[in-house]
């Protein structure tokens, strides 16, 4: 009879689960688990009904019960990753997401939160990397220049990273370093209007006329689409015109030409014969 009782509650749950009633739910839930404390597929819908209702203090205590009473529930230990993540506690996310994937390899939603959660990570780890170069005490231009990287990178991995609040700031410090690069390149009749292109570039550069910087810079790649420093000068243009995913595409395609490039200086095209 009590196991009976037992099945038509959790049944009523489930529909209650099932009609978006989670009071209802979660009512009938704890009336279980007052009866039968060590019943783990109670305590993970019972979790669940806390995530649905922004309740991840309470999710978390139901699920750490849930995956106690029964370790191999992939269904616990991916909800319990959840209510980590909601509380901003990533890596404790991401281990919950590979107990999961341990218990049964084939839930896909545990492989799908845990690449996103990973990412979440590399690219907080950007973000703080960044910071930390850009707000030191004096920074140099390689500080700056390894600061721009990587809040360009944390920005890349993830779209919503504050990185892009910062890169305005760390792209007008490295415009105040007023550092030139010359590039010698040989002078052939093919190459004229690119160079003048960039010199027109570089000088609004100088200037800080960004819009003439977009312009001048998109004319030369109709020319020569290879030109890391092209597209670096580029980035700079869309951040100062408010294009913070343009700018970080252009920085990463300079990343692509050119893995060692110095984002503290400016290229300066020097036609040789």
């Amino acid at each position: 009879m009590v196991n009976q009782d037992l099945k038509e509650k959790f049944a009523r749950a489930v529909d209650a689960l099932n009609r978006a009633d989670f009071p209802a739910a979660i009512e009938i839930l704890s009336d279980i688990l007052g009866g039968d404390s060590e019943n783990a597929e109670a305590w993970c819908r019972l979790g669940l009904c806390y995530l649905e209702t922004s309740q991840p203090d309470l999710a978390l205590e139901a699920l750490m019960r849930a995956v106690k009473t029964d370790p191999g529930d992939a269904t616990a230990h991916y909800l319990l990753g959840n209510a980590y993540g909601t509380m901003g506690q990533l890596e404790k996310a991401a281990a919950c997401y590979r107990r999961a994937l341990e218990a049964e390899p084939q839930h896909s939603k545990a492989e799908e939160f845990l690449i996103k959660t990973e990412s979440l990570l590399e690219s907080r780890e950007h973000y703080r990397a960044g910071l930390k170069l850009l707000y030191s005490a004096e920074p140099t231009a390689h500080d700056l220049n390894r600061a721009l990287r990587a809040l360009a990178q944390s920005a890349a991995i993830f779209d919503g990273s504050p990185a892009r609040d910062n890169l305005l700031e760390c792209a007008r410090k490295l415009v105040a370093l007023e550092s030139e690069l010359a590039i010698p390149v040989k002078a052939t009749p093919e190459l004229e209007k690119w160079a003048a292109a960039c010199e027109r570039g570089f000088q609004c550069v100088r200037f800080k006329n960004w819009a003439g910087v977009r312009a001048a810079y998109d004319e030369a790649l109709g020319y020569r689409a290879q030109d890391a420093f092209v597209h670096h000068a580029l980035g700079f243009s869309f951040v100062e015109l408010g294009e913070t995913s343009d700018a970080v595409r252009a920085w990463l395609r300079v990343l692509e030409l050119d893995p060692g490039y110095d984002f503290a200086r400016f290229g300066h095209v020097q036609l040789v014969k």
